[in-house]
């Protein structure tokens, strides 16, 4: 991390006074500095997140439409997206749709819902894509889907 203006004066003037303090010729090279540490952030494990057979999918769209979502980008609602209250941010998710037999991979780019009872919130071109854009909710099966073996299938990221 870069210093500020304010720490860079103190380190110069703290090396000033160094200088002014050491008595007869001061040098760098008699100057033992302390090797600089570098500090590490903590390994974060992953969550487990285990996924009912059964879970309850709900869509949203125009409301939220270009408006900022969990993961940094703005919503799309015309995207293959989702918003999932645990599953890490990216990840692919295989969803069908019960009623309709349909299937959608949605990649997570969102958090909630926080409508009680309901574990996915997708976008309306997901719900389209399942068929269940004008029924509202639906019961879906779900499976986190490996990306490396979406691509070696051959089947389109979106």
């Amino acid at each position: 991390m870069p210093m500020t203006a304010g720490q860079r004066t103190v380190s110069v003037m703290s090396l000033g006074l160094l200088f002014l303090s050491t008595p007869g010729r001061a040098s760098l090279e008699k100057m033992k500095i302390a090797p600089q540490v570098k500090i590490t952030p903590p390994v974060q494990t992953p969550r487990r997140v285990t996924l009912k057979n059964r879970m309850i999918a709900s869509w949203y769209g125009e409301k939220f439409q270009g408006k900022l979502t969990a993961s940094g980008e703005m919503f799309d609602k015309y995207k293959l997206t989702a918003a999932h209250k645990t599953l890490p941010l990216g990840s692919l998710v295989k969803l069908t749709a019960r009623s309709t037999g349909r299937s959608v991979i949605v990649r997570i780019n969102d958090r909630g819902p926080w409508t009680k009872g309901r574990d996915f919130d997708l976008s309306e071109e997901a719900a389209t894509e399942l068929g269940i854009h004008d029924r509202g909710l639906t019961t879906v099966e779900a499976a986190v889907v490996n990306k490396s073996a979406i691509i070696l299938a051959g089947a389109p990221l979106r």
